[in-house]
């Protein structure tokens, strides 16, 4: 009996330890099967995640159009870059390392994986000859092989290669100019042009302005105005080519026509105007001895004749015995450095006239020496948006000799040096050699030169015409001193 009571309870314990045997079994069946799917679903989701960062994803982003190059004279003004943004385009987003937008004038992005460290400090080059140029070569034999269009002829491929390695400096005043545009360039700089008549300017936008008509010319006669914006000439829309294209498609033979859509302040729909080439005289300067006794001479750009020019028209005045003089650089957009500094020097005793230094040690100080006939008379300088450059220099180093007043509005401000070589085509290089500073030490490249005396003037109306109220303003100056 004892003995039955035994088994029985032995086989009831080898039940009870069955039974947790068996619930322990399903238990670690189900935290097998748990712990299993969520370390797949971990992987999956590293897998997503990596996935994610290699394989690029269309999205909508603006394009912009590139600005153009400018293409005055190597002292003249040119606005600061901005984007004029046309329809969004597909593009991918970008990848690990840096890659340039559509635009050239905008900082390239740039997207992080979580497991690859960005490169930095990468090391400058300073020899062109020792880059490896072979992946260039790689690329361009791959869209020779396989592009699905017109290739581009290589004149117009080099042309652009140029402009596109001289945009990494970041210096708009840096830049290639095609042997078409230098002839004409050089033709400006001989005294005599054929084209519309008007002195012209790239604007923030990249676009051709005119910043005056040249008084009795075909653009004057034909009722172009400052401020004028040309988009389409001859029928060629020429909004994002550059400032230089735009110019040769204006300029032409004397005798022929030329069709232009321009933009105006306050008018709503384009203005048309079919205007006849002519062959004309650039004018350097303008003076006469106004009704008040006061000598007015206007400068209009500092090509090498300027300081011959001035020089007449002084002598001419100061034999007439003039109560005081007004200089009128508004509108003048520069020219050569020698000329600015000569032109100071008409008006300055032994002084200071500019600085210039640059970052390879150069630093040279311009001065203007005594004996000239107009260190004396009373003087005001009458500024503008437009004046810029060469016109700077000038007006920066009399107001800092205490030498003129400053009647207008606040200059471009452009304070850089740039030196033209001649290329083997026939083209130019104009490269940023210095900046330049006023003799108080003061760089205007951003800010401009304040005048003394601010007027500001609506751009429509014509200087020394009645409602010239800056010029109105240098009179009174002079004749009352205040």
């Amino acid at each position: 009996m004892e003995r039955e009571q035994k088994s029985r309870s032995g086989m009831i314990w080898m039940v009870i330890i069955g039974v947790v045997m068996l619930v322990c079994l399903c238990a670690s069946i189900v935290l097998f099967g748990v712990g299993g799917y969520l370390y797949i679903r971990e992987q999956e989701e590293a897998m997503e995640a990596t996935l994610s960062a290699i394989m690029p994803t269309a999205v909508v982003t603006p394009e912009a159009i590139p600005p153009a190059l400018d293409a005055t004279d190597d002292s003249s003004s040119s606005e600061s870059e901005q984007n004029v943004a046309v329809a969004p385009t597909l593009q991918p987003t970008p990848s690990l390392t840096k890659e340039p937008r559509a635009t050239p004038t905008r900082e390239p992005e740039t997207a992080v994986s979580p497991t690859t460290p960005l490169q930095q400090n990468i090391d400058p080059y300073t020899d062109i000859e020792t880059i490896d140029l072979s992946l260039l070569y790689e690329v361009w034999n791959l869209v020779e092989q396989r592009f699905d269009g017109e290739l581009p002829p290589e004149e117009a491929l080099l042309k652009a290669l140029i402009e596109g390695s001289l945009r990494t400096l970041n210096d708009e005043y840096t830049r290639y100019i095609t042997p078409e545009i230098a002839a004409r360039l050089r033709e400006d700089m001989g005294g005599t042009v054929s084209g519309i008549g008007a002195f012209v300017q790239e604007n923030s936008d990249g676009l051709l302005e005119i910043v005056a008509p040249i008084s009795g010319q075909p653009a004057d006669l034909a009722g172009i105005l400052p401020g004028d914006v040309i988009i389409n000439v001859d029928g060629i829309n020429v909004i994002g080519m550059s400032f230089d294209e735009v110019l040769l498609m204006v300029r032409g033979p004397a005798g022929t026509q030329v069709r232009l859509e321009i933009l105006r302040q306050g008018v709503e729909e384009p203005l048309v105007f079919v205007i006849t080439r002519a062959r004309f005289e650039v004018p350097v300067v303008e003076y006469e001895l106004l009704e008040d006794g006061i000598g007015y001479i206007r400068l209009m750009e500092f090509n090498q004749l300027a300081s011959t020019k001035v020089t007449d028209a002084l002598n001419d005045l100061l034999a007439q015995n003039p109560k005081g003089l007004i200089l009128d650089l508004r509108n003048n957009p520069g020219g050569f450095l020698n000329q600015s500094v000569a032109i100071a020097d008409l008006f300055l005793p032994n002084a200071v006239v500019l600085l210039e230094r640059n970052n390879q040690g150069l630093d040279q100080v311009f001065r203007a020496d005594d004996g000239d006939a107009a260190e004396q008379i009373p003087l005001v300088v009458l500024i503008n948006r437009g004046s810029a450059s060469a016109s700077e220099i000038v007006a920066g180093a009399l107001r800092d000799n205490g030498r003129a007043i400053l009647i207008g509005e606040t200059t471009f401000g452009k304070g850089s040096v740039q030196q033209v070589y001649t290329l083997s085509n026939g083209g130019e290089l104009r490269v940023t050699i210095a900046r330049w500073y006023t003799p108080n030490n003061l760089s205007i490249s951003e800010n401009g030169i304040a005048p003394d005396i601010a007027v500001e003037m609506p751009l429509e109306v014509r200087f020394r015409s009645p409602e010239d109220i800056q010029l109105q303003r240098a009179i009174e100056y002079l004749l009352t001193g205040e």
